[in-house]
């Protein structure tokens, strides 16, 4: 049986539909090794039981490279909106100190040195990279001469993420991987989290080991070429491939370093040739943007690397490989042109996106995930998530949002018991305008992690605690945050708890703690007519209250005629561990009237205690691990940290 007859989603769906980056996670993440690369695409060696519907499929960025989800975790509460040169915290030339990485090296050999400063720091132990000149392949770099050889940049498509499955006696690996390659790192690093199971385990219990992933670098990208279709063209034009010793892309000219001498050679004529990877001319990134660290010569002087530092570990990692003397750097950046090449990079996908759907030719439009709150529907459309203050949005607000639903989406809208607003059947073409709209005009997208919440004590007459700009909070603190998955928040502002608090992961209720003044209290009995539980009883002439029944509601003290039921104490009383998902699990009481200041710091107590236990990312909530590891031994570790 050949290769074509085996049923495998992403052959038909990415492979075929020319999508395919030949980033190699798919064939790093499969149990059984069934996967190949050959010169069109990665194909199975045999039939799959799941029909290549498995992992493969899963970790495939194509399919959708879940940038939304990913940017949180990465960023932390600092993730931003996609831009087109991602965010980064700083930005700088560097070039490795050491002659011979210098040479060795591409534009100064920063990414070299920075490697060679990590393997020789103990940080990692081993580079997941592209190594050989001529015909690339993926490789695990083990040793600082190692990563001289592997050195400069190679322009043929390879898999290097499927080296992974090669890597099992690394402990922490670093991975150098152009944009395509980042993404499914990313993917492949945080899976369990973003696929609410675990890797695939194959026929005969052969489970994946994918190393720690300490540092992401990538690299600037233009385009990539398919090897075989690029050694003819250099044939044709008078280069044997086999005897390039570096290869550069500079503005629009590849240049080739043989023994004989440079050779250029124009870009469009690559293009025009037919060398271009399919899938690299509908890529939209061209800086690598999910990466700690992007690298490359654009932006900087001849010799120089431009360095981005993204993450906070990858502006910790440039800094001390300069201390320590592995690179020096200079601030001396042109942004403009990086712009610009990454400008030019997505005006070439526009292009070939409209050239693509002219034809009738399938497209999925993988990159609408990028955005947060934005997610596929059964058309094929996609619905928008607008973010409100936990229910509320401004009458101006909303009407712009009406207007941009039948702008670009089928005019309706979803309000979803999440209190968000929903736009409906939103074509994919649609997707970068509406967002682009939507951004302009003051309105904000959200995805997972949204505190829903009561009107509180600034609109509802019972009321007891303020609840909207609380929720604000928690939501930018706590919002998308893929550790823990999914992670639910509700605030009601009384005990009346309309919001259903009580039934979440974490549940927030205003309470206010009564006291009988006896000097005031002439045993009228007012109290007790309006306490709703019977907590209350007239015991030789004045309100009595049983703690034990009370709930803190203070509907006592609201309609006291004589004033004598006070206020004794106020706040939030904080409920942990509920839901109502496919194993509902009922809350616990971890603290009563905690204060506005102490809660951030009581939820990530929870969450660390939540992630220290839990077995099965994405299939245990809070509340079952709770009762694995026993009501008592949680809230004790919970309220230690405090």
């Amino acid at each position: 049986m050949t290769d074509e007859e085996y049923k495998w989603f992403l052959r038909n769906e990415v492979v075929d539909a020319g999508l395919c980056t030949f980033c190699g996670a798919c064939a790093a993440v499969c149990p059984n090794d069934r996967i190949e690369f050959k010169a069109d695409g990665p194909a199975l060696k045999e039939e799959c039981p799941r029909n290549g519907q498995g992992a493969c499929k899963d970790v495939c960025q194509r399919v959708v490279t879940f940038a939304s989800k990913i940017g949180p975790n990465i960023f932390g509460f600092k993730a931003k909106p996609p831009s087109l040169l991602g965010q980064y915290e700083t930005i700088l030339a560097a070039r490795a100190t050491d002659p011979a990485i210098q040479k060795a090296g591409q534009d100064g050999g920063a990414v070299t040195a920075l490697m060679t400063y990590c393997m020789n720091e103990g940080l990692i132990d081993g580079v997941i990279a592209t190594g050989e000149i001529g015909k690339p392949s993926s490789c695990v770099v083990r040793s600082e001469e190692e990563l001289l050889d592997t050195a400069g940049s190679k322009y043929s498509s390879v898999p290097v993420l499927s080296a992974i499955k090669d890597a099992g006696d690394i402990t922490n690996a670093a991975v150098i991987g152009l944009p395509c390659h980042v993404y499914g790192v990313r993917k492949t690093q945080f899976f369990p989290g973003m696929m609410a199971h675990g890797f695939e385990v194959g026929e005969n219990g052969e489970r994946i080991k994918v190393p720690n992933i300490a540092y992401v670098i990538g690299l600037f990208c233009t385009e990539n070429f398919n090897y075989d279709k690029l050694a003819v063209f250099m044939q044709e034009n008078g280069v044997d491939i086999d005897k390039v010793r570096r290869a550069v892309i500079h503005l629009d000219e590849l240049v080739v370093t043989t023994d004989e001498g440079e050779h250029g050679f124009d870009l469009n004529d690559l293009w025009n040739a037919g060398c271009v990877q399919d899938g690299c001319v509908i890529c939209r990134d061209a800086v690598s943007k999910l990466s700690d660290i992007s690298a490359g010569y654009m932006g900087s002087g001849k010799g120089w690397t431009t360095l981005m530092g993204r993450t906070q570990k990858g502006v910790d990692l440039i800094k001390a490989a300069e201390e320590a003397g592995y690179i020096e750097t200079k601030p001396d950046i042109d942004l403009h042109r990086i712009e610009e090449f990454a400008g030019l990079k997505m005006q070439r996908f526009k292009w070939e996106l409209a050239r693509r759907l002219g034809e009738g030719k399938k497209v999925k439009f993988y990159w609408a995930s990028d955005y947060p709150g934005v997610m596929g529907e059964t058309k094929g459309t996609f619905f928008v998530k607008i973010k409100t203050n936990s229910g509320l949005i401004g009458a101006d607000q909303l009407a712009k949002a009406a207007e941009l639903a039948n702008k670009y989406g089928d005019g309706t809208f979803e309000i979803t018991t999440r209190q968000s607003v929903e736009i409906q059947g939103v074509p994919g073409t649609n997707v970068d305008k509406l967002m682009s709209e939507i951004y302009a005009s003051g309105l904000a997208t959200i995805g997972m992690g949204y505190v829903s919440s009561c009107v509180g004590m600034d609109y509802c007459t019972e009321g007891l605690v303020e609840t909207k700009k609380l929720s604000g909070e928690l939501t930018m603190a706590f919002a998308q945050k893929l550790t823990p998955h999914k992670m639910k928040i509700g605030i009601a502002g009384c005990g009346n708890d309309c919001v259903r608090a009580k039934r979440h992961d974490i549940g927030l209720i205003g309470q206010v703690r009564p006291e009988i003044d006896t000097e005031k209290c002439n045993g009228c009995g007012r109290c007790a007519e309006l306490c709703r539980v019977d907590a209350i009883s007239i015991v030789h002439g004045n309100a009595v209250i049983d703690k034990d029944k009370c709930i803190s509601c203070g509907w006592c003290i609201r309609g006291c005629p004589k004033e004598a039921a006070i206020e004794k104490e106020r706040g939030y009383t904080m409920w942990i561990g509920a839901n109502d998902a496919r194993r509902p699990s009922d809350g616990i009481l971890l603290k009563s009237f905690c204060t506005t200041e102490e809660i951030p710091e009581l939820i990530d107590a929870v969450a660390g205690t939540f992630v220290k236990y839990r077995t099965k990312p994405g299939r245990e909530r809070l509340g079952n691990v709770i009762a694995n590891v026993g009501e008592g031994r949680f809230l004790k570790e919970v309220l230690d940290q405090m």
